[in-house]
């Protein structure tokens, strides 16, 4: 049986979860403010970011992708500690070009890892989900390949919901598509996006009040699960408690004992959802 790694990227936000599996690396991108650069949770967290955003309304942070170099340095490193594969899982395509960067990383390395790229079509802890999937997958024993047809199944079997505050770092940084529409109220509005099938962040529903735009939320995500028999529940926010508790104590209402992870949204995420969002996703896992 080949020993295989996982690489994630750092939007998967699994740095919060402090996760222990030895297969496990994390690809770090970078937040770009003014002048300076900092390693996506190394050296920012969402707790000194988020307070960073809140101190200087102004502030339009960017982020930036690994280099080909840094991955290279990666394969290398787990060839040596005598893995044979490595499942590289990534931010949606339409969101970064951090799955192209690693796809071209893969085409030049020459040494004998066999590395596979798994496009997540997912953000944040959502994709970080697929992350921890492949892992439980490596402990009980399946192949690269198996893993990765299991992860192309399971990206899209989900539905992946933000209530945002405020859009303007969303469109500052160009993330969310069909943005012109909003432009003019989105001081106004706490907006409903959706991740879709595409991997592509779009509007679902404009609506004025943060308080009404989660209910809303709620509803949907209660809506979607009624004729789903197993089910996990992925929680993250950029630093909104009051918001991210009011979801799931309505949503415990429905399921008390239902499964769920919760993350803050990484900085890297931050650069665009800015402070206040709330996301909330669910796996359909009877499929």
């Amino acid at each position: 049986m080949s020993k295989i790694a996982v690489i994630a990227t750092s939007t998967s936000c699994l740095d919060y979860l402090d996760v222990k599996n030895e297969n496990l690396r994390i690809l770090r991108l970078k937040i770009i403010m003014g002048e300076n650069e900092y390693n996506d949770f190394l050296e920012i967290t969402a707790e000194q970011f988020y307070s960073r955003l809140n101190e200087d309304k102004s502030l339009v942070p960017s982020s930036s992708m690994p280099s080909i170099g840094e991955l290279m340095v990666m394969f290398e490193d787990l060839e040596k500690e005598g893995y044979e594969e490595v499942i590289v899982t990534t931010i949606s395509s339409q969101l970064s070009g951090t799955f192209q960067v690693c796809q071209m990383a893969k085409n030049q390395y020459e040494g004998k890892l066999k590395i596979h790229v798994v496009d997540t079509l997912n953000a944040a802890l959502s994709e970080g989900y697929l992350s921890l999937e492949a892992l439980r997958l490596i402990d009980e024993g399946k192949g690269a390949l198996e893993i990765v047809e299991f992860l192309e199944k399971l990206r899209t079997n989900r539905k992946q919901y933000f209530v945002v505050n405020n859009l303007r770092l969303f469109v500052a940084n160009g993330r969310l598509s069909g943005a012109s529409g909003f432009i003019g109220s989105m001081f106004k509005i706490k907006p409903i996006l959706i991740v879709n099938d595409e991997g592509k962040i779009v509007s679902f529903e404009k609506i004025r009040t943060e308080k009404k735009s989660l209910s809303r939320m709620v509803e949907l995500i209660l809506n979607d699960l009624k004729d789903v028999k197993d089910f996990i529940i992925i929680y993250d926010t950029s630093d909104n408690i009051e918001g991210i508790t009011f979801v799931k104590s309505e949503i415990k209402k429905a399921y008390p004992d239902y499964k769920y992870i919760e993350a803050p949204i990484t900085p890297v995420i931050g650069c665009h959802t800015g402070v206040k969002t709330v996301g909330v996703a669910f796996f359909d896992l009877s499929k």
